[in-house]
Formats: structure tokens, C-alpha cells, sequence
């Protein structure tokens, strides 16, 4: 999968505290085949999810979380980012790596997601962070811009919202707390020249605006183009950053002045 560091040098990101023993390799190694055995058949048009989690105990849950409320969402799981580099798994449509680091500095995230993106460099790569530092403006950026297509928060974020940044990314958008960055400043996160808004809208989020144009509520909208709720909603907050709307009525009039809906 990813949509995440070009390095040689791999190290959990909690040092000594995230190294799996040969004890927590063979029981990933154990989970991973019996999950494969048990839902692969069932989910063979699903989304493979390469989850990266030096905790087994939060791993697990994951785990049990996709399998039961979401089961065209088939993980296979990895202790570390070097064993899923050394796995090389070939077949996965999303990376999602688990950071607990708990400092302030989110260098090791960065050097991690930079050696993802190298190693996977066609799989969107998601960032799950348990760190303070994860609601500063800069450091869900500095993510973005090392390769991360998205970035979620455990300290604000729901449950649901992460299966739904997983289906989001796959669709080549990009997932992160809309408030944060808008409280941040209107700075766009690479200094590279944006083309215009609706450029840089995903086919999916044009499918989204199109049914947005003819007034249809979201429960609507989502049993139409096949996707959950939460995820139109994630569409539409891109949609309006994307254009500089604050709602879903000025993103339609925007894009209607810009010309430039394809239907």
C-alpha cells in the first residue's frame, strides 16, 4: 500500500519500550496467519491493511474492531515498521502505522513514515498517533509532507472515523483534523504552488460535489456512490477546504463559479 522514509536504519518509536521479542514476533506472525486463514476468502475484494503496532494489546483491538464492524477491511498485522519492510508484503492498499511515542519531538514518526514511503512507494500510508504532540499544526504537516496521506489523533478522534480515513486514502484523498490546520493559519502544507481548487479534487470527492449540486442529503449521497456516511462527510470537509468554502453550500457555489465541475 502507501499512501508512508528513505532510510536503511529501523527503530520502534519508543525505543526499548516498542522492541518485540522473538516471544511478540512469533505471536504476530501466529495472528497474521490465522487471520489470513479465517477472512481472507470473505474480504478478497476488500481493503488489505498493513497495521504497524508495537503494542499487541492495542494491535489486537484493532484488529477485532475491523473484523467486527468492518469486514471488507483485512488486516495483516506487524510489530514494526522493519518487519513489515522485511515481510514486503506486495498486495496491501493501505498502510496504517500506530505511533505511541509520547515526547514532543516527532522526528522518530517522521523517519518512520519516510521509510515506509521509500519502501512502499505506491501505498498511502495513514499515521495513528497517541502523542499531545500529534495536536500541533506543524507535526501533522511535517507528516503529510514526509509522505503520510493521512493523520488522526486518538486524543480527539472516534472510532469510526479511522475506518473511514482508511477507505478515504485508498480513494487517493488525504485524511486530517480539519480544525487543527485551519486554526493553524492559512499557510498550505507544502510550499510548492497549489493548482486550483477544483484540480485537486479526487474523482471520488467530484462524485460527492456532483450530488452535492443536486441538494441530496449525505445518508443519500452515501448509499448512491456505495460509501458510509462518515466517509461523504470526510469527503465534503476536503471538498470545502479545497475550494475555501466554510459549508457544503458555498463549496457548490464556488465550484459552480469556477466552472469547473466535471458531471
Amino acid at each position: 500500500m502507501s499512501e508512508f522514509d528513505p532510510t536503511t536504519r529501523f527503530f520502534p518509536i519508543t525505543g526499548q519500550r516498542c522492541r518485540s521479542g522473538s516471544g511478540s514476533a512469533a505471536t504476530s506472525a501466529t495472528v497474521r496467519r490465522s487471520s489470513e486463514n479465517e477472512t481472507e476468502p470473505a474480504v478478497s475484494n476488500g481493503i488489505r491493511v498493513g497495521l504497524i503496532d508495537c503494542h499487541q494489546f492495542s494491535r489486537d483491538c484493532l484488529i477485532m474492531v475491523f473484523r467486527g464492524g468492518h469486514p471488507d477491511l483485512f488486516v495483516v498485522p506487524f510489530a514494526t515498521v522493519a518487519d513489515c519492510v522485511q515481510a514486503d508484503p506486495g498486495d496491501l492498499d493501505v498502510i496504517l502505522y500506530y505511533s505511541h511515542d509520547d515526547g514532543l519531538a516527532e522526528n522518530p514518526v517522521l523517519q518512520q513514515v519516510k521509510a515506509l514511503r521509500h519502501a512502499f512507494s505506491n501505498v498511502p500510508i495513514v499515521v495513528l498517533s497517541d502523542a499531545k504532540s500529534a495536536l500541533l499544526v506543524g507535526n501533522i504537516r511535517d507528516a503529510l509532507n514526509s509522505g503520510a496521506q493521512g493523520f488522526i489523533s486518538t486524543l480527539t478522534s472516534e472510532v469510526p472515523s479511522l475506518p473511514a480515513a482508511i477507505r478515504f486514502v485508498k480513494d487517493g484523498g488525504t485524511f486530517a483534523p480539519l480544525d487543527l490546520l485551519l486554526a493553524g493559519g492559512t499557510n498550505p502544507v507544502s510550499a510548492t504552488p497549489e493548482p486550483p481548487a477544483a484540480d485537486r479534487l479526487t474523482p471520488r470527492q467530484r462524485a460527492v460535489l456532483s450530488h452535492l449540486h443536486q441538494g441530496k442529503a449525505n445518508k443519500i449521497i452515501a448509499y448512491e456512490l456505495g460509501m458510509s456516511e462518515s466517509t461523504v462527510k470526510v469527503h465534503i470537509h476536503n471538498i470545502m477546504r479545497k475550494t475555501g468554502a466554510t459549508n457544503r453550500t458555498q463549496a457548490v457555489y464556488h465550484s459552480q463559479q469556477l466552472d469547473t465541475l466535471q458531471m
